[in-house]
């Protein structure tokens, strides 16, 4: 008999906040309200120094709403915004007090993974409702990962009886549906499984989001991991999973889209950062088509956060190459 999707659910959030990690569930998140009020106290932690005495008013909560609500108009543009200046996403901010003036609240710190002020929480069955009239549809959504309160990785689970692409399938319907939207719109990695198949995609437009991107993951000697659990031991713990959001994904300018390294990519460029470290020399090899230069490219982005680099030189054989992936 195949387990239920509730007792699904509870695994894998046993697995995402017992051990090492550093996950929190919140069962008290369910609804959009929530999720601001969460997202407000962590923006007043994080930014306590710049904000003082006078911490974030409701007028000023609106201002903060209304930004995020137009960067999640798409997965892009909330990846452009998530990447920073500097690693720092911001939310400029009109203090209610005219003599205070405008600051910047810092939201996410790409290079800030497990420690300082990143703060990393689980919540389920949130409850998404969008008032369209006759198309209004109440939807719940499995598990959502929330990094500094604001959602960025999104789970649907199936049970082991239907195939894994309902959950996909589902996921489509919620993005034509407009769930993905607003603050939810923030959310730029997307998992399905019905426990023995599992596949990870980047957030993408209803038109956009095509399960030929649908990805498997397997581990550092190349062995498939399709248990979900086994993929949340993998790539959801913190950092991994900070990391799959912030480090290892690619925007694409052209397409204007949100890429997610593939797993072996990923173990590629852990491999050049302990080399790095250790100061060893070495060489990645990949077939044809597999994605080199990006792997190259966030190679050489990430060897700029370890201490001891200085310079980073990236060789190209082409002149297209230097301008296709920014």
């Amino acid at each position: 008999m195949s387990e239920l999707e509730k007792v699904m659910e509870d695994k894998l959030i046993r697995q995402l906040t017992t051990g090492v990690s550093q996950w929190t569930y919140r069962p008290d998140i369910k609804t959009e309200d929530d999720l601001w009020n969460n997202l407000r106290k962590r923006l007043n932690f994080a930014n306590r120094s710049k904000l003082g005495e006078q911490l974030i008013t409701d007028a000023e909560m609106a201002q903060i709403k209304e930004f995020i609500r137009r960067i999640g108009t798409s997965a892009y543009k909330a990846g452009l915004w998530l990447s920073g200046e500097h690693g720092v996403a911001q939310i400029p901010l009109q203090r209610e007090d005219a003599r205070l003036g405008t600051i910047s609240l810092a939201a996410l710190d790409s290079s800030n993974v497990a420690g300082g002020t990143s703060c990393y929480e689980v919540t389920n069955q949130y409850q998404s409702s969008k008032d369209d009239g006759l198309m209004s549809r109440d939807r719940r959504f499995d598990v959502t990962l929330l990094i500094n309160g604001l959602p960025l990785i999104h789970i649907e689970l199936k049970s082991r009886n239907h195939p894994f692409m309902d959950a996909f399938r589902q996921i489509q319907k919620y993005q034509a549906e407009g769930k993905f939207t607003g603050i939810f719109g923030l959310v730029q990695m997307f998992v399905v499984s019905n426990g023995t198949n599992t596949y990870y995609i980047a957030s993408s437009t209803p038109d956009q989001l095509n399960e030929k991107f649908l990805t498997r993951w397997v581990d550092q000697d190349n062995n498939p991991v399709d248990d979900y659990i086994g993929f949340a031991k993998e790539a959801l713990h913190v950092p991994e999973a900070h990391k799959m959001v912030c480090l290892y994904s690619v925007l694409d300018s052209d397409s204007r889209r949100v890429i997610l390294l593939r797993p072996y990519q990923i173990h590629a460029i852990k491999a050049v950062e302990q080399a790095t470290k250790e100061h060893r020399s070495g060489f990645i090899w990949h077939t044809t088509g597999s994605g080199k230069t990006l792997t190259s490219f966030n190679v050489t982005s990430n060897l700029l956060d370890i201490p001891s680099v200085d310079k980073a030189v990236f060789l190209i054989d082409r002149h297209d190459l230097a301008c296709t992936h920014t």
